[in-house]
């Protein structure tokens, strides 16, 4: 399979490039994927008004276009690194591998990169734009239909967009811990974190801003009862102001996150603009919950999967919360695998 690069729609240079996979039997496989970058209409306006200053769409395929492709996207900090490949890690690698759940021998699974793109002018982008640019990005590759769109968390919202904008061009709709509009408690953490980064930019200290802003996000994605199985709670020094052993592992993974602010600002505040129409969805979907998620409850799951002209409803255990759908491949995947097999049997 040859990758191609595109320039508004013309090929511009070929790449392909290929990862060896073992199978169960202990024999390589070979998986190919191909990067793609497509540019988006100058012209492309979006929901706020503004235009893109860098109209851009980073895609990548995996496995053979003649396969049914089958679109996947994840959280804000997800992209189109779906599997995992020679030089880095998918974020799902344990949901789409060969002979996953998202089987990359049975399909060609299509990642894209959130906009904004480095350096963008516009602060506001819909999850209605990243749907729109996603199909102008298909259309150009030559994926006029989907067979199938399983978006996570942020991702699953705007394959819910997708599906709603662009009913024709799917047949099959699978989200996971992403309702059709966010919960009034979550847009309310979120709406701390983003001042929380606006007051930090003003002090000087924008990344200082961005890392407690992750780290009050990283609280809310998992379950107290997750908190309580890893940690005490235990005090590290023996002075106020010292760390616990909670607020260790958090300013950790603050100090880890490498997302410029502006990024933060404007996927954070797209998330909370996020709304669906599930009257206007006719593809067959399955919503999947994860039990004790906070930010996507399962009440508000259930609601959209009743609202859906063709939708179901299923719920996993988890102790993991919002995570879930990171950590929980077992209980996951077989949801995903026999919902994207269905029409094929």
């Amino acid at each position: 399979m040859a990758g191609l690069w595109f320039w508004n729609g013309r090929k511009r240079s070929a790449m392909t490039s290929a990862q060896i996979e073992i199978d169960e039997a202990g024999q390589p496989k070979t998986v190919l994927y191909c990067e793609v970058s497509v540019f988006l209409p100058a012209e492309i306006m979006l929901d706020s008004g503004e235009t893109l200053a860098k109209p851009e769409l980073n895609v990548r395929f995996y496995g053979d276009l003649t396969q049914p492709a089958v679109a996947v996207a994840g959280g804000v900090s997800a992209g189109r690194v779906i599997a995992d490949t020679s030089s880095d890690k998918g974020w799902w690698r344990d949901i789409a591998r060969p002979g996953g759940a998202i089987d990359l021998d049975n399909y060609c699974v299509i990642g894209f990169d959130f906009l904004p793109n480095p350096g963008e002018a516009a602060r506001t982008i819909s999850t209605a734009d990243q749907a729109r640019a996603f199909a102008y990005a298909l259309e150009t590759i030559g994926v006029l239909e989907l067979y199938a769109f399983v978006g996570a968390s942020y991702g699953g919202m705007v394959a819910l967009r997708f599906a709603e904008l662009f009913p024709e061009r799917i047949k099959k709709l699978c989200v996971v811990s992403a309702p059709e509009r966010s919960h009034p408690a979550a847009t309310a953490q979120r709406g701390v974190q983003r001042r929380i980064i606006a007051l930090a930019a003003r002090c000087g200290a924008e990344k200082e801003g961005v890392s407690l802003a992750r780290q009050l996000a990283m609280i809310s994605y998992r379950t107290p009862e997750e908190f309580e199985q890893r940690f005490d709670a235990a005090p590290v020094g023996e002075a106020t102001g010292d760390p616990y052993d909670i607020c260790e592992y958090l300013i950790a993974r603050g100090e880890a996150y490498e997302v410029c602010a502006d990024r933060y600002l404007t996927l954070s505040d797209s998330i909370d603009r996020h709304r669906a129409d599930p009257a206007k969805i006719g593809a067959e979907t399955l919503v999947i919950a994860a039990e004790g998620d906070r930010l996507a409850p399962a009440s508000d799951l259930k609601r959209l999967a009743a609202a859906l002209k063709r939708g179901r409803y299923a719920e996993i255990p988890s102790n993991y919360g919002h995570d879930a759908f990171l950590k929980e491949a077992d209980r996951l995947g077989p949801h995903i695998r026999e919902f994207l097999k269905e029409l094929q049997s």
